[in-house]
């Protein structure tokens, strides 16, 4: 199942299959789903982070209950199901966190590589681990890992599905904080914190223009970002941080 609770602009996203390693069955993904697609349509919502139950981040799909779905058709739906929901929270104009508070295997890999900031507790590791089942990955894992890291990396660690830790991690850019042992959330939250502080719509720009950057032309997206910075710029929100920073100096 997936636990949703809310603190203000803030989501909590909790993958409670603990029985499992928090590996998802349909169910659960579906309901990750539902939970993308509705925070989307939530201008409140500003951040969302995502962890799993009792020590453990995501194992993926729960290979148990899919081992009776032996189609084509049926891969096409699981890759389907959960890629369009990563690439829709990848896109979306909210901030997305992975908390990784434990082992992330496979899917699990893939689901914190489609966040924009991922903090991982110094026990925990990663592994694409989908080569052991003769597969690749299905939920866009793949590209993403190649733009983090580089074709030969990316080939090195999905051919030999072993696991990265946390300083390993960092050093290759998987990650982009380390917390202590069990404060994986913790840490998280902090950060969380430290982005809802700033104006929504500032927020919401930056994101856009740095996913905009992967996928346009260079020029474009030069020429795009200089377009949202002169929105902003003739925004109240702008103003009155100046109007701040000018008081203050003044005193």
């Amino acid at each position: 199942m997936l636990r949703i609770t809310r603190e203000g602009g803030l989501a909590l996203w909790t993958v409670d299959r603990p029985h499992r390693r928090n590996a998802m069955d349909w169910a659960t993904m579906e309901a990750f789903a539902r939970a993308v697609e509705e925070a989307c349509a939530d201008p409140t919502l500003r951040v969302v982070i995502l962890t799993g139950a009792e020590g453990a981040f995501l194992s993926g799909a729960d290979l148990y209950e899919l081992s009776g779905y032996r189609t084509e058709a049926d891969g096409r739906r699981l890759s389907a199901l959960m890629g369009e929901a990563l690439r829709r929270m990848e896109t979306a104009p909210w901030i997305s966190i992975a908390a990784i508070n434990g082992p992330a295997r496979g899917g699990g890999a893939e689901v914190a590589l489609a966040c924009d900031l991922r903090v991982m507790a110094e026990d925990a590791d990663l592994a694409f681990v989908q080569i052991t089942w003769a597969l690749p990955p299905g939920w866009g894992g793949g590209q993403r890992l190649r733009r983090r890291v580089g074709l030969g990396r990316a080939m090195e660690l999905l051919l030999t599905a072993r696991r990265i830790g946390a300083s390993e991690a960092l050093q290759l850019g998987l990650v982009e904080r380390i917390a202590p042992a069990g404060e994986a959330l913790a840490v998280a939250r902090a950060l969380a914190e430290e982005i809802l502080q700033w104006d929504a719509e500032a927020v919401r720009a930056v994101k856009a223009l740095l996913r905009e950057g992967e996928e346009m032309p260079y020029e474009a997206a030069l020429a795009a970002e200089r377009e949202r910075f002169a929105r902003l710029w003739a925004a109240p929100a702008h103003w009155a941080a100046k109007a701040r920073f000018l008081n203050r100096r003044s005193i």
